[in-house]
């Protein structure tokens, strides 16, 4: 199965969660090395980044609960291959699938905790819920903004229909945050007027459990 990688997103200890496109079936997977996240040694050894292309071997299939297992994608991780090229027209033809809104994208299922000056926070889907778990919108430049709130770099988002405030879990814009704050973020982004932007479900965490949605890229 040939993938392309989308989504490359920190989870903390030096391993990350992997997302990516299913060439053949257009579908969003998410492969997990026996089932696992993807330690910083194979990210490193397979060079994982939006726009690589990497073959995989199905191990199993997903145990889980939804809306992850809807994507989830166990995979045996001593055969993964990464191809050559780097795919770069993400808001072409040949680009993954984008939604007309986020709401839409979920099903219907988006829930806040909360609304400030008319941003929804705390955006989340609830536990067991049938969906997807991988989203994304195209959305003018201007409708994506960045920002530090409580030590955490924080995005918001208009999707032309809603406003919405997401924790950013992306590798490259965390780590150019850590390097340069928000001016080395914004520079981090795409040199083009509209962006393809990544919206991904965390695991369910918090009491009551709730899967947050978070920005998994710009692209």
């Amino acid at each position: 199965m040939d993938v392309l990688i989308t989504d490359v997103t920190e989870m903390g200890d030096e391993n990350y969660c992997v997302a990516g496109w299913d060439i053949a079936a257009k579908r969003m997977v998410r492969p997990l090395p026996n089932g696992s996240n993807w330690p910083k040694a194979s990210v490193a050894q397979h060079g994982i980044v939006a726009g690589k292309l990497v073959r995989v071997t199905l191990r199993g299939g997903s145990n889980g609960t939804f809306p992850h297992r809807t994507e989830d994608m166990p995979i045996d991780p001593s055969l993964i291959v990464a191809l050559n090229g780097v795919f770069s027209d993400w808001l072409g033809a040949s680009a993954p699938q984008v939604a007309a809104s986020l709401s839409g994208a979920f099903g219907g299922h988006l829930r806040c905790n909360r609304e400030w000056n008319g941003v929804k926070q705390g955006v989340h889907v609830r536990p067991g819920v049938q969906c997807s778990s991988l989203v994304a919108v195209r959305v003018p430049r201007e409708s994506l903004s960045f920002a530090e709130s409580f030590g955490r770099l924080k995005a918001t988002l208009d999707d032309g229909s809603d406003k919405y405030q997401f924790t950013v879990s992306n590798k490259i814009l965390k780590e150019a945050w850590r390097a340069g704050g928000l001016a080395a973020v914004n520079n981090a982004l795409p040199a083009r007027g509209e962006f393809h932007v990544r919206i991904g479900l965390a695991r369910p965490f918090d009491d009551p459990p709730r899967c947050y949605a978070m920005l998994n890229g710009v692209l």
